[in-house]
């Protein structure tokens, strides 16, 4: 293995392997790694040294690699499954009390156009209800 050196910039290490990794054939591919002054690429064999070049300058520290999307996306939806519940005011209720609560929201529907727009509504924050449930355990 040998080490390519680029001048140290910001960089999402985890998004910058995945993209040198497309380069170069997997064993030939010793990761990456930084240090106070360098962005060290290790290799092995015959690599497109251009190309993994042109990968360092045009990488983008603020785009994600897939994990850390989702990652990201899973936090964002337990926020807004958290905020869904307190806004219904189901929070540190048991499940007998948000069936009463839907049921008498569904006594007083008057006509078809109250319960769809209830169920709008609700089916979101029922699945968040469940989720929020199941995870108290």
């Amino acid at each position: 293995m040998r080490e390519l050196q680029f001048a140290l910039k910001l960089i999402n290490i985890e998004l910058l392997h995945e993209q040198i990794a497309v380069i170069v054939p997997p064993l030939q591919f010793g990761g990456v790694s930084t240090d106070e002054s360098f962005i060290r690429i290790f290799v092995g064999g015959e690599v497109d040294e251009v190309a993994i070049a042109a990968a360092v300058a045009d990488h983008d520290p603020v785009s994600k690699t897939q994990g850390q999307q989702d990652e990201e996306d899973k936090v964002t939806y337990t926020v807004d499954v958290r905020s869904r519940l307190d806004m219904a005011g189901l929070r540190d209720k048991t499940p007998a009390q948000i069936y009463t609560q839907l049921q008498n929201q569904i006594d007083a529907w008057a006509d078809l156009a109250d319960a769809k727009s209830d169920f709008r509504e609700w089916l979101p924050l029922l699945a968040a209800a469940v989720v929020w449930l199941s995870s108290k355990d």
